[in-house]
């Protein structure tokens, strides 16, 4: 295996404006293991890696977070450390700082949460992602069954128990845990412990609440573990609304923390997020998921929703977002930062995030609660659309809100408002 293979895939990186993930998708097997770990490293600590083997890449940081794609694909530097790290075996720094991040991000960060935190962020946030997988229920009755299959395994790595999640087990780096026949089995699903947290959160945010943070989580907490067995069996039969499923990570969560009873229903608009969701959902032991792709007009979406107007017992609004808080697994999108694409409405993100809360509010019945989440650090899509919620939503009152991460898992700002009349 030759080092171009860096080169070349990220040379494909910049061209295509895919995401890492999805093209990494497209490298032959055998190679992908070392292209992910050398290339993420870079994509997340791109000027810490360069300093490290004496290149300068641009005169400044802000300077180089202004490259086009297409400078970026023919920048002989970038090609140099790609070269370096391959010949290094790894030998690179493990973290980054604030000039991994563009320059415009850092300054809305350090407007809203102040230096410490914002340095502290970008160090979590430039490190390798952990490998987090959500045992299903029958892996955990079978939990002897599973710890074989996993220390049997060379491609595994050593495994934790989760911090934030008692149904999470965490590996240290790059896991090929989808080979597995338990996988197949759908006896777990990868998922990110903060991703984890909102779905439990969904269900009993009262107790666990104590896991979130007033600011953005750069240090552990104590006593970290939220949530205990008996917790778990006690959740009662629900229906439960995911409005913005995308592939149904917290969708299939949920539908097993409620050990297959009452009913989730998975809304998205895409319908190649919902066909993916689909395939999961077979995969799955549970079968009281259904993955409903809504219409694109908005009269027929409205028609749609309103079936269940007053009914719902949880509303999960895992709402489309900056995405700050996944940086750490998706470095590419510090570069490929384009408009998100919504419900056919070219709205800001703030106001598309207010619209979709107006949509799906209505459907939660008196006593239930609706949980607004997002996957970013920024102020004005947590914070401020708390209080905008607390104005604005009559017949609700806000129970919690709060951070996950980035300390040790991917960062999730989220809330619960209790329809009370």
């Amino acid at each position: 295996m030759k080092s171009s293979i860096l080169s070349e895939v990220f040379a494909e990186l910049c061209e295509s404006q895919t995401h890492f993930d999805s093209l990494l998708s497209k490298v032959n097997p055998h190679q992908r293991p070392k292209v992910a770990v050398y290339l993420g490293a870079f994509l997340r600590r791109p000027l810490t890696i360069a300093a490290h083997f004496g290149i300068e890449l641009a005169e400044s940081p802000e300077e180089f977070w202004q490259l086009s794609f297409i400078r970026l694909k023919k920048h002989a530097g970038i090609h140099e450390v790609l070269k370096r790290m391959w010949e290094s075996g790894g030998d690179y720094p493990n973290q980054g700082s604030t000039i991994d991040f563009p320059t415009a991000l850092v300054d809305e960060w350090l407007q809203d949460w102040g230096k410490e935190t914002t340095e502290k962020m970008c160090v979590f946030l430039s490190q390798d992602p952990l490998t987090t997988i959500r045992l299903h229920r029958q892996a955990r009755e079978h939990e002897e069954e599973w710890k074989k299959e996993f220390s049997s395994n060379p491609d595994h790595p050593k495994f934790r128990l989760g911090n934030y999640s008692i149904l999470a087990r965490v590996f240290k780096g790059f896991a090929a845990v989808q080979k597995s026949e338990l996988f197949q089995k759908g006896w777990y699903e990868i998922q990110d412990e903060g991703s984890q947290l909102m779905s439990i959160y969904a269900l009993e945010s009262e107790k666990v609440k104590s896991a979130l943070s007033p600011l953005p989580s750069v240090a552990a907490k104590k006593d970290m573990v939220f949530f205990s067995k008996d917790d778990l069996n006690a959740i009662p039969a629900m229906t439960v609304i995911d409005a913005c499923s995308g592939a149904g990570g917290k969708a299939l969560a949920i539908a097993d923390l409620l050990r297959g009873q009452g009913r989730v229903y998975a809304y998205d608009v895409y319908e190649k997020k919902i066909q993916s969701l689909r395939k999961r959902a077979e995969r799955s032991p549970d079968r009281n998921l259904q993955a409903v792709l809504l219409k694109s007009d908005e009269a027929e979406r409205s028609e749609q929703l309103s079936r269940f107007r007053n009914s719902a017992d949880r509303v999960l609004i895992d709402s489309p977002c900056g995405g700050h808080g996944v940086l750490r697994r998706n470095p590419d999108s510090k570069w490929n930062r384009k408009p998100m694409p919504s419900l056919g409405h070219d709205l800001a993100i703030t106001d598309l995030q207010k619209k979709v809360v107006n949509d799906y509010a209505p459907l939660v019945k008196v006593g239930g609660e609706m949980i607004y989440g997002v996957c970013t650090f920024s102020k004005k899509e947590t914070l401020d659309q708390v209080e905008w919620m607390k104005e604005t939503l009559k017949g609700f009152e806000l129970q919690s809100f709060g951070f996950v991460g980035p300390y040790d898992t991917d960062g999730f700002f989220m809330a619960s408002f209790k329809r009370v009349k």
